[in-house]
Parts: structure tokens; sequence; C-alpha cells
């Protein structure tokens, strides 16, 4: 749930996250130490994480009030660098347990220096209202555990009618990989997300393929920043990332529940 807050001396967006466990401010503008009353009223007793995206001359001002810097995208505002700062308020939910394994994802992935391919986009469709049932389908089989409803068509209709982009590939009327792109026009981003391919699809590059075409795409309609958060302990989706010519940016710890449960997620971005 988002709340925007106006104040005197500043307007704040609370992104309120319940089901992960945490508080995201997207947006913020006026007196950052107004800024940073409001959101530290927003910190109940359920919260172990808040997260501000912050613009990259406000860094030094979050990092002096005891904020950490996890990750960063390139031209994120409208071309203005943003960095994911994060304040924890659980022991446990700083720490990540897997921290040398992710680590080691990402080293293969760079000493690999895969070259950037383009990939065909033959068979490539773009979701309509028609297709949710279908979406919500193979999002409730590949994800048990998601930090948004992927399998609820409510929410798949909401977003689809709030300018979420859904693409998929499809094999005898059943769709075998789907991904979205949740798209910002005011500052002109896109995250490439909600990435599934079916088992008895996989290793066919079918992701590769809708990535590179939501890209082209954004890219027509004015987007100039694109980026995704995806899981650090997915080799393939990290490398698939890094073959489209997305730059790592950080890791964010402990960032969502998502496949196995709560886990640690990279953050890669690409200028269109």
């Amino acid at each position: 749930m988002t709340t925007k807050i106006n104040t005197l001396t500043a307007h704040v967006s609370v992104y309120t996250d319940a089901f992960n466990k945490r508080i995201r401010i997207d947006y913020y503008q006026g007196d950052r130490n107004e800024v940073l009353r409001i959101i530290h009223q927003h910190i109940s007793g359920w919260v172990e994480k808040l997260i501000v995206k912050s613009y990259a001359g406000d860094l030094p001002f979050f990092i002096s009030n005891g904020f950490v810097c996890e990750a960063f995208i390139k031209g994120y505002f409208d071309g203005v660098d943003m960095y994911f700062v994060t304040e924890y308020f659980s022991a446990n939910r700083k720490q990540s347990k897997k921290i040398q394994l992710e680590e080691s994802i990402i080293e293969k992935i760079v000493q690999e220096k895969s070259p950037v391919s383009i990939p065909d986009t033959e068979g490539i469709k773009m979701a309509t209202l028609l297709d949710i049932r279908r979406l919500a389908d193979v999002y409730k089989e590949i994800f048990k555990i998601y930090p948004t409803p992927l399998s609820d068509e409510e929410h798949i209709r909401k977003t689809m009618k709030d300018g979420t982009l859904y693409t998929y590939i499809e094999n005898e009327n059943q769709i075998v990989s789907a991904a979205s792109a949740e798209v910002n026009r005011e500052f002109k981003n896109a995250e490439l997300t909600d990435c599934a391919t079916l088992p008895e699809a996989e290793g066919k590059g079918y992701m590769k393929k809708l990535l590179f075409f939501l890209e082209q795409k954004l890219k027509t309609d004015g987007i100039t920043c694109c980026y995704t958060i995806a899981r650090a302990e997915s080799y393939s989706m990290n490398k698939v990332f890094a073959q489209l010519g997305y730059a790592y940016g950080g890791r964010l710890i402990n960032n969502c529940f998502i496949y196995s449960g709560l886990e640690d997620m990279n953050v890669w971005y690409k200028s269109l």
C-alpha cells in the first residue's frame, strides 16, 4: 500500500509492505530532516527493514544518519542516479547467510565475460486482459513464495490496467514463459520482473527473448533506464541480464520473501 504524505516542507511516498516486513520510500522531496522524521513515524514493531531510494546528492546525508548503501541504479530518476539506502530493525534481517555463494556467482559471471547477445523475438506476444488467467496459472506453478500476489488474477488485472506490460511465449496454447515491465513514466524507468519459465521449456533462451522484446518496446515508449532485482542465488537469471548488457549495481540483503523464503537480491541496470 502506498501512502503519500505532504507537510509544509516535505513530500514523501511511503510503500508499506507487511508481507515482506519492510517499508520502502519510493520518492521524497523537500527538507531532508523533515523527510527523515516522516519516514521514522511510519516504523512500527513489525518492520524489519527500511529502504529509501535516495538521490545521489543525498547519499552523504543518509549515511551520516545511520543508513547503509546497498545498491544503486544509474539514471533511475530520469537520468539522475539512485541509491538504495537501508536501515534495519532486526539483527537477523541484517545478516546474509549466503553471501559467499552469491559473491561466487557474480564473480563467475563477470569472469566469463559473455558477449552481449541480441536474441530474436519471434513468437512473443503482448498479454491482454484475456490472458490473465493463463498468466496467473504459470506464476502459481513456478512461484510458491513471491513478494507480490502474482497468482492472483485480480492483482495482474490491476497492474496491467495501471500500465505494467506483460509478455509471454506459448506452446500449444499454453504459456510456457512470461515476464513483465513495471513502468514509471514520471522518471522514465522500468523494472523488468516477474520472470517465469515452466520446467519443460527451460534452456531454450525464452527469457532472454522476452526481456529483449520488452526493452525494445520500452525504448520506443521513451523509457531511458531499465533495471531488475534478481534472486542472488539464481545463476541463470543473473547471467541472462549480464548477457543482455546490464551492469551489476549491488545486492539488497534479505530483501523479500521469494522462492525459498527470505532472500538476497541482486540489482542490475541498463541505459536504453
